[in-house]
Parts: C-alpha cells; sequence; structure tokens
C-alpha cells in the first residue's frame, strides 16, 4: 500500500499536484491554518494596470478578454476606470 493511500483526502489531492514531498513541507509548514487561495494569481490592480497598457498599444478588448479570461464587459469596465 502506497503510504499517500493513509492520508486525508485533502492532502492526497495536493500529492498529487504537487508531489509528497511538497505536500509533506506544506503540513509542516501550515498545518492547522484555514487557507483561501484567491481565484486569480494577479493582484487585481498591477492586471489592470497591465491591460490598460496593452489597449493603449493597441491590442483590442476581445484580444485582452481572452487572455486574461474576462468578458469584454469586464475589460471596458477596467479601461473606464482608467479613463475617469
Amino acid at each position: 500500500m502506497n503510504e499517500i493511500d493513509n492520508w486525508q483526502p485533502l492532502y492526497q489531492e495536493l500529492a498529487r499536484v504537487i508531489g509528497p514531498e511538497a505536500t509533506r513541507q506544506l503540513c509542516r509548514y501550515l498545518g492547522g491554518s484555514q487557507i483561501s487561495f484567491p481565484k486569480r494569481l494577479w493582484d487585481q490592480q498591477r492586471e489592470a494596470t497591465v491591460i490598460w497598457q496593452a489597449y493603449c498599444r493597441g491590442q483590442s478588448v476581445t484580444t485582452l478578454a481572452r487572455e486574461h479570461d474576462y468578458s469584454s464587459r469586464t475589460i471596458r469596465r477596467i479601461l473606464a476606470k482608467f479613463r475617469e
């Protein structure tokens, strides 16, 4: 039987994603803590700035929406804040 089979389901899933050794390190370092990971990796303001700069260089709203996984409406909303 694999050692990981004896782990709690959350740790089993982590081990499949990041590997057993990284999972052990996370468990030692953060075990007992509750952590909430934001859905998006980027900082909102920094991403908005990158979107604005790309738009100023001529990228279309549609292209920006696709690249940043936003709707065109959301991209327009982000761009509107820079125009204010």
